[in-house]
C-alpha cells in the first residue's frame, strides 16, 4: 500500500455512533471503508487538503485478460460523494497503475503514475508520468511525461515520489533504471533519480537528472518548504561490487533554490567510506525548510544503526552526522514539525527479543537528539512506521507483532505533544492477530491524523486520532427579521470519524433564547441587532462555533400598547364647588398615574414614558429629570421622563408644583419598539 486508500468518508458518520456522553480527543474505533469502483488492492492513495476534501486517486480494473486499467483522479468533499477530475484509462500499448499522489493545504495538488508501455505487464517496461492542478481548480492539467524507459527489470518496481508546496511548487522524482548503463563492468544495473518541477508560473520544466552517469542511486527522497526550495536526498553507490551487497553507498544531498532552475552540488553526508553502506534514507522538512535526514548505516557485516543530520533552513548548513540509537536499528520515518522540532521513528531490535520496540527520537533541528526510547511496549518486531505532524504535535503509526509470532499483527499509533517531554503511550488501532499492510499517517487539515492500512482480506481500514471539531456543510440564517414574527433557522453539519455528538448543532440567538437541532424557530421579541451563534460538537467533544448577524426591525405600524392617565376623583360627599377646587388642587396631581395595555400579539411593555411642562406667560418650565427647568415649549414636549411600572399600573411622582397650567404628555412603548399615540392633557392648578 503506498500513501493509503481511502473512499466515501462521509459513510464514518453512519458507522460510528455518536456516544450521548463527550470524550477526550483520541484515537477512533478502526472502520472499513468501501472503494469506488472495481479498484485494484493497494493501488488507491489520498491525500486532503484544508476543510478535510479529499483528493483521491484509485485504480479500476475492467479486465484482468487482457489487462486493462483506467487510473482515476478526483475528489471526495465532507459529506459528499466521490466525484471524479481526471480519468486515464488503457490504450494500446498502454496501461496505467496506481498513482501516487501530493496536495498542498489550498487544494493544488499532484499525482505520478506509471504506464506499462506494453500488453504484458511482465516484460513491458515503464513511462513516468505526472498531472497537476492548481489550487481552487477541479480540473487537472495535461499528463506530462517525466521518462520513459527502454528496458525492463523484474525486480524493482518504479519508485515515484511527489510533493507539492504550499507556493504551488511542485516536483516528482522519478527512481527508475538508466537505459544502456552498466556498473564498472560488474553487469550490475544503474538506476538514475530523475525530478521534473512544476513552478507555479506555470508548465513543467524539462527533467533534471540528480545521479551522475554510471553511477547507481536508490533510496531516492523529496523536500519541499513553503516558498518552493527543494531538497533531494539519495543512497548514491561510489564503489561497485560484484554483487549489489558487495557495492558501497554514501548518502548524498542535492538543493533546488525556488529562484534557480539549477539543482546544486552534492553534499556527501556520510562521506566515501570503503568500509560503510548506507540504507533507508528518509527525508523530513518543513514550510521553513527546517530539515531532517535519518539513514541505516554501519560497517559492512556487522551491526546497521540510526544515524541522522538536521539542518536549520533551506540554505543550512548539515549537522554533523551522528549515530542516534545504540544497538541494530533501522529508520522508518522522518517529520519536521512548524516549530522546527525533528522526530524520527525506527524499529530496534536488541540483544534479545524482549528488548525490541518502535522507537522514536525529537531534536529541535540544529541540536542533539533525545534519548533513544521505545514508544511501543517492547518484546514486539515491529515494521513500516509512519510519521505525520499537526500543529506542532508528531503522530506515529506502525505494524508490531510478537517476535516469531506474526499471528499476533497488530497496527499501533501514539502521539508526541509538542509541550511534553515524553510521548504518549501507543494505543492498538484495530483488532490483534490480524496480517495488516503497511500504515500511512495523513493529517486531514480539519484537526485530526488519520491512520490507513489493509487488513488481510484487502479492505482498507481507517483510524483517526480526531482532535477536529464537526464540518459545516450548509446554513440558513435569516439577515432580517420582524418582531413577533417566527424566524426559522437550518444547519448542515458532518463529521469525519466520530459522528456528531448527541443534541447537536446547538443555538443561541443572542436575546437569551437557545435551540438545539438541525432546525429551529425563533420569535424575537425586540427590534436591534442580535449575534445568533452557531455551535456543533462530535462525540468526542470537538467543537467548531461561527457568528451570524441579524437584523430585526418592529412589527406592524397598527400593533400598539394603548395608555391611559387617570383623573383625580372626588369623593361624593363634596360639593360640586368643593370638587372642582380639588381637581385643581397642585396636591391631587402630585402624583401621575395610569394603565397601560398590551398590543394583541403581546411583545411586552417596555415602559411608560411622561412628559410635564408649566406655562406661564411666556415662561416654559419643562420636567428634566427631577426637577422642572426653564426650557422651550418644543423641547419640553420631547423631553420624557419613564415611569415607574408596576404590571399593568404606572405612576410617576412630581416635584413640588408651582401654581399655573401644566400639559401632561403620556406614551407607552412595547418591546417591538412601538410606541402608543401620545395622550395630552392640560389642567390648570392654583
Amino acid at each position: 500500500m503506498s500513501r493509503g486508500r481511502i473512499a466515501l468518508t462521509v459513510v464514518l458518520g453512519a458507522l460510528l455512533a455518536p456516544s450521548a456522553a463527550s470524550a477526550a480527543p483520541g484515537w477512533t474505533p478502526a472502520v472499513t471503508f468501501p472503494v469506488p469502483g472495481n479498484a485494484f488492492g493497494g493501488q488507491d492513495t489520498v491525500a486532503y487538503q484544508n476543510g478535510g476534501i479529499a483528493t483521491e486517486a484509485f485504480l479500476e480494473v475492467p479486465s484482468l485478460s487482457p489487462l486493462r486499467t483506467v487510473l482515476h483522479l478526483g475528489t471526495l468533499a465532507p459529506g459528499g460523494s466521490y466525484a471524479d477530475q481526471l480519468t486515464i484509462p488503457s490504450v494500446e500499448g498502454a496501461i496505467p497503475t496506481g498513482a501516487e499522489i501530493a496536495v498542498a493545504p489550498d487544494g493544488a495538488a499532484v499525482a505520478s503514475w506509471v504506464e506499462f508501455l506494453g500488453s504484458n505487464p511482465e516484460t513491458a517496461p515503464y513511462r513516468y508520468l505526472a498531472a497537476y492542478r492548481p489550487a481552487g481548480s477541479g480540473t487537472w492539467e495535461a499528463p506530462f511525461t517525466i521518462a520513459t524507459d527502454t528496458e525492463r527489470n523484474k525486480e524493482i518496481y518504479a519508485y515515484l515520489t511527489p510533493v507539492v508546496g504550499a507556493d504551488g511548487t511542485a516536483a516528482v522524482g522519478v527512481q527508475h533504471i538508466a537505459s544502456g548503463e552498466k556498473g564498472s563492468g560488474k553487469g550490475q544495473l544503474i538506476y538514475r533519480d530523475d525530478v521534473a518541477v512544476r513552478r507555479p508560473s506555470g508548465g513543467w520544466q524539462a527533467p533534471a537528472r540528480l545521479s551522475p552517469t554510471g553511477k547507481s542511486a536508490e533510496d531516492f527522497t523529496l523536500g519541499l518548504d513553503e516558498r518552493g526550495n527543494l531538497t533531494a536526498a539519495y543512497a548514491l553507490r561510489f564503489s561497485e561490487g560484484a554483487t549489489p551487497a558487495e557495492g558501497r553507498t554514501t548518502a548524498v544531498v542535492r538543493r533546488l533554490p525556488a529562484a534557480s532552475s539549477l539543482w546544486g552540488p552534492e553534499e556527501d553526508i556520510t562521506g566515501s567510506n570503503i568500509t560503510h553502506q548506507v540504507y533507508a534514507l528518509h527525508l523530513g522538512e518543513d514550510d521553513a525548510g527546517d530539515a531532517v535526514l535519518t539513514y541505516q548505516y554501519g560497517e559492512v557485516s556487522k551491526e546497521f544503526a540510526v544515524w541522522g543530520v538536521t539542518r536549520q533552513g533551506p540554505s543550512g548548513s548539515w549537522t554533523a552526522p551522528a549515530q542516534l540509537v545504540t544497538g541494530s536499528s533501522a529508520p522508518e520515518s522522518a517529520g519536521v514539525a512548524p516549530n522546527g522540532k525533528a522526530y524520527i521513528l525506527y524499529s530496534f531490535q536488541g540483544t534479545s527479543s524482549s528488548e525490541s520496540c518502535e522507537g522514536v527520537l525529537r531534536a529541535q533541528t540544529g541540536s542533539p537528539f533525545t534519548a533513544q526510547r521505545c514508544v511501543s511496549p517492547t518484546n514486539e518486531d515491529t515494521f513500516s512506521g509512519s510519521i505525520a505532524v499537526l500543529g506542532n504535535d508528531a503522530y506515529f503509526a506502525w505494524k508490531g507483532n510478537v517476535p516469531g509470532e506474526s499471528s499476533n499483527a497488530t497496527i499501533q499509533g501514539a502521539r508526541w505533544p509538542d509541550g511534553s517531554t515524553l510521548p504518549e503511550v501507543a494505543s492498538n488501532l484495530d483488532l490483534t492477530g490480524v496480517p495488516y499492510g503497511s500504515p500511512t499517517l495523513l493529517p486531514d487539515y480539519q484537526g485530526s491524523v488519520v491512520a490507513f492500512y489493509t487488513n488481510q482480506a484487502n479492505q482498507l481500514r481507517a483510524a483517526a486520532y480526531d482532535a477536529g471539531p464537526p464540518i459545516l456543510l450548509s446554513v440558513g440564517v435569516p439577515s432580517t427579521a420582524t418582531v413577533g414574527q417566527p424566524v426559522a433557522f437550518s444547519a448542515a453539519f458532518v463529521d469525519l470519524w466520530s459522528g456528531l455528538g448527541a443534541g447537536q448543532p446547538t443555538w443561541s440567538f443572542g436575546d437569551g433564547g437557545s435551540a438545539s437541532g438541525t432546525s429551529a424557530v425563533h420569535t424575537f421579541s425586540a427590534p436591534g441587532t442580535y449575534t445568533v451563534t452557531l455551535t456543533s460538537a462530535d462525540a468526542l467533544g470537538n467543537a467548531t462555533s461561527s457568528k451570524y448577524t441579524i437584523a430585526v426591525a418592529a412589527g406592524p405600524s397598527s400593533s400598539v400598547p394603548k395608555v391611559t392617565l387617570n383623573t383625580p376623583k372626588c369623593s361624593h360627599k363634596l360639593s360640586k364647588n368643593a370638587c372642582k377646587r380639588r381637581l385643581a388642587s397642585r396636591k391631587a396631581w402630585q402624583t401621575l398615574t395610569g394603565t397601560v395595555t398590551e398590543a394583541v400579539p403581546s411583545s411586552g411593555i417596555a415602559g411608560v414614558q411622561v412628559a410635564v411642562y408649566l406655562t406661564h406667560g411666556k415662561r416654559i418650565e419643562g420636567l428634566v429629570g427631577k426637577r422642572f427647568r426653564k426650557t422651550t415649549k418644543a423641547k419640553a414636549r420631547k423631553t420624557f421622563v419613564t415611569a415607574k411600572l408596576s404590571g399593568s399600573r404606572w405612576s410617576l411622582r412630581l416635584p413640588k408644583l408651582k401654581p399655573g397650567l401644566y400639559t401632561i404628555l403620556v406614551r407607552a412603548t412595547d418591546r417591538a419598539g412601538h410606541s402608543s399615540p401620545v395622550l395630552s392633557k392640560t389642567v390648570a392648578l392654583k
